[in-house]
C-alpha cells in the first residue's frame, strides 16, 4: 500500500474513532440509540479510500435503523451526507453520481410514505433530504475540481522541470560541441600550417640559415597565435558570455597570409557588394574558409586554391576549390572537419556541397536576410 493511502487511512481512522467517541459520549448524556449512530460512524475509516463501500454501508445501517426503530436517526444520518460528498469528491469519475441518486431515492422513499398516509406535512423531511443530499454532492463535486486543478498544475510544473532540464542538457551538449568544433578548427588549421611550414624549414636550413630563419619565426607566430585563440575560447567558456572578440571575414587576408606562408597559394575572387554579417554567421563563415583551406593543404596534391565569394542582397556564396589529380579524387572520406562545415550551415539554415572530381569543392550558402542562432 502506497506511503500516501497509509497516511489518508490513518487520519480517516482517527476521525471515525473521534466520531464514535462522541456517539458513547452523547449515549452516556442519555441520548437514544446512540449505538447506532456509533455503528454509522465506523465507515468514516474509508471515507476517502473506499467512498462507494462507505456509503453502501452507511445506507444499510441508517436504512436497516429506520426499518427497525421507524425514525431517523441523530448525529448517525449526517454521516450519510459525509457519505454522499465522499463519493462525489473521491470517487471514480463515473460514479460520482452515486450517492445523490441515493440521497434523491430516500427523499422519494420519504415523500411517498408521506403521500400514503395523506400526511402533507410530514413531507418536509424527504425535501430536507433531497436539499441536504445536493448540498453535500455538490460540495464534493468543487472538492473534485479543486483537486484536479491542483493536480493538473502539479503536471504541468513537473512537465516544465522535464522541459526545462531537457533544455539545461541539450544547451550543455550544444555549448560542448561548439567548442569542440572550435577547438578542431583552431587547432588542425595551426597544426597544418605548421607542418607544412616545418617541412619546408627543414630544407631551408639545409640550404640557407637567412632564410630559415624568418620561416622559423613565421612558425613560432602561428602556434603563439593557435595558443591565444585557444585561451580566448577558453575565456568565453568560464565568463559564460558570447565571444564579442570572436574572429570574422575581417580576419581574412590575416588568414590568406598564414595559409601562403604554409605553401597554399590562394586566389580570391569576390562578386557584389559585401554586406554586414552578425557576428554568429561572420564568425561561421571565417571558419568554413579556414577549414576548407586547411583540407586543401593536408590532402591536395597541388597546393593552389581559390576562394570565390559571391555578395547578393540575401544571399552570401563562398566557394572553395583546389585542383585534383585521378586518384586523389576517388573516394571523399569526411572527417570531423568537414561534418563541421556542413553542422556550421546547417545551424545558421545554410546549404553545403562537397565534391571531388577533377576539383576538390567546398560550396557553402548563408541566407542574409536574418541572424541564424548561435549554438
Amino acid at each position: 500500500m502506497p506511503v500516501e493511502t497509509k497516511q489518508t487511512l490513518a487520519v480517516d481512522a482517527g476521525i471515525a474513532l473521534t466520531a464514535v467517541a462522541g456517539c458513547l459520549l452523547l449515549g452516556l448524556a442519555g441520548l437514544p440509540d446512540w449505538y447506532w449512530s456509533a455503528a454509522v460512524a465506523v465507515p468514516l475509516a474509508i471515507r476517502r479510500v473506499a467512498p462507494l463501500t462507505m456509503l453502501a454501508l452507511v445506507a444499510v445501517i441508517s436504512g436497516t435503523h429506520v426499518l427497525v426503530v421507524h425514525r431517523f436517526l441523530f448525529p448517525g444520518d449526517l454521516v450519510g451526507l459525509v457519505a454522499i460528498h465522499a463519493v462525489a469528491a473521491y470517487a471514480a469519475d463515473r460514479l460520482r453520481h452515486a450517492g445523490l441518486l441515493l440521497g434523491a431515492a430516500g427523499a422519494l422513499v420519504v415523500a411517498g410514505y408521506a403521500l400514503h398516509d395523506r400526511r402533507l406535512g410530514a413531507m418536509l423531511p424527504g425535501v430536507l433530504i433531497a436539499a441536504t443530499s445536493l448540498a453535500a454532492w455538490s460540495t464534493g463535486l468543487m472538492q473534485r475540481q479543486q483537486r484536479s486543478a491542483v493536480d493538473h498544475a502539479e503536471r504541468r510544473r513537473r512537465l516544465a522541470e522535464q522541459d526545462s532540464s531537457m533544455r539545461a542538457q541539450l544547451a550543455v551538449h550544444e555549448e560542448r560541441t561548439r567548442i569542440s568544433r572550435e577547438m578542431h578548427d583552431i587547432i588542425a588549421h595551426s597544426l597544418a600550417s605548421i607542418i607544412a611550414q616545418a617541412e619546408g624549414g627543414r630544407v631551408a636550413a639545409r640550404a640557407d640559415a637567412v632564410v630559415a630563419g624568418p620561416l622559423f619565426d613565421r612558425i613560432a607566430g602561428t602556434g603563439r597565435e593557435a595558443l591565444a585563440d585557444v585561451k580566448r575560447l577558453l575565456t568565453v567558456v568560464d565568463r559564460d558570455d558570447d565571444d564579442l572578440d570572436a574572429k570574422g571575414l575581417r580576419e581574412l587576408p590575416a588568414l590568406l597570409t598564414s595559409v601562403a606562408s604554409a605553401g597554399l597559394q590562394t586566389t580570391v575572387t569576390t562578386d557584389g557588394a559585401e554586406q554586414p554579417l552578425g557576428p554568429g554567421t561572420d564568425l561561421a563563415v571565417y571558419r568554413v574558409i579556414q577549414e576548407s583551406l586547411t583540407n586543401v593543404i593536408k590532402h591536395a596534391p597541388r597546393q593552389q586554391a581559390h576562394l570565390y565569394m559571391r555578395w547578393r542582397p540575401r544571399l552570401l556564396t563562398v566557394t572553395v576549390t583546389s585542383p585534383l589529380t585521378g586518384q586523389d579524387s576517388s573516394v571523399l572520406v569526411e572527417g570531423q572537419g568537414l561534418s563541421g562545415i556542413r553542422q556550421r550551415c546547417t545551424l545558421f539554415n545554410g546549404t553545403c556541397a562537397i565534391t571531388a572530381d577533377a576539383e576538390f569543392t567546398v560550396t557553402t550558402t548563408w541566407p542574409l536576410a536574418q541572424e541564424g542562432r548561435r549554438s
